[in-house]
């Protein structure tokens, strides 16, 4: 079975000590790893000993907000933008986590159109800075996973052609693709061969099983038999996390349209398991 997880983000908006407690409590319903959302570059020092001490695998997701983007044209936004991004490969060696995954190339909130020669300075720029970035990560033992994004988050990245065009220019064997099926479901022409398509090159290194409506595996309108199967088919063997969000968190509704926190990260749970048990 692979490692499943579930973001901090299911119960908090913010990564602060209101978090403490929950790693416990992930560790308690049974998931094998916690995954981080770096609000800020740095975890509060009661947080980090409770993750340390539950032993759960740990990945970082990158909150790649205003002012925080690599392929910005501005020196001073990629300057600060790689000061955040290498205090996180810090604290990350502090939990001992082994992935670092998000938009981490731009971020989300940056949609605009370019001419070409802008469109390819800022491409540049991402691919650059990625490259800087994963000899920092190589130091502390973290692979980078890019996530691509949908149409209203990002411009630069949205597809996994896009992510492997990039993956390729940056040539660094620590950087890979992070697959969100939330995000593909609304960029993809075909949802499945866009995941076939990154399962067979080989950069699969992080996986976030999310509803079209944020909630749950097993849950919402995707195909989610024939996702799991594919990932089984094609040997994936990295963290499988939900990434599902607490009222007035980043991508949550602006209504109550799952069940509570700890409700729906059982019933994600509770998938996942039941389809690796029945494939024993």
């Amino acid at each position: 079975m692979n490692t499943l997880g579930i973001n901090l983000w299911n119960w908090c908006k913010e990564l602060n000590s209101a978090c403490c407690g929950i790693p416990t409590k992930i560790k308690e319903m049974g998931f094998t790893a916690v995954e981080i959302p770096m609000t800020n570059s740095s975890l509060p020092s009661l947080l980090r000993d409770e993750i340390r001490d539950t032993k759960l695998q740990v990945s970082l997701c990158a909150a790649m907000g205003k002012g925080r983007d690599l392929s910005s044209f501005d020196p001073s936004v990629r300057k600060d933008t790689m000061k955040y991004l290498t205090e996180c490969l810090q604290t990350g060696a502090e939990v001992n986590a082994k992935i670092f995954c998000g938009p981490l190339y731009a971020g989300g909130g940056k949609r605009h159109w370019l001419g070409a020669d802008e469109k390819k300075r800022e491409w540049e720029l991402a691919v650059t800075g990625i490259r800087e970035l994963a000899s920092r990560a190589g130091e502390y033992g973290i692979v980078l996973a890019l996530e691509p994004l949908n149409r209203y988050r990002t411009s630069v990245v949205n597809t996994v052609e896009q992510a492997l065009e990039m993956i390729k220019e940056i040539d660094a064997p620590n950087v890979g693709i992070h697959y969100d099926t939330f995000h593909a479901c609304l960029e993809e022409k075909d949802f499945l061969e866009s995941l076939e398509l990154a399962l067979q090159s080989g950069k699969v290194e992080h996986f976030h099983a999310c509803a079209n409506n944020r909630g749950a595996p097993g849950q919402g309108v995707l195909p989610w038999q024939e996702i799991m199967d594919l990932l089984v088919k094609y040997q994936y063997s990295g963290h499988i996390t939900m990434e599902t969000f607490a009222l007035g968190g980043l991508d949550s509704s602006w209504i109550q349209v799952h069940e509570e926190p700890d409700e729906l990260a059982v019933a994600g749970l509770t998938y996942l398991r039941t389809y690796f048990e029945k494939k024993k």
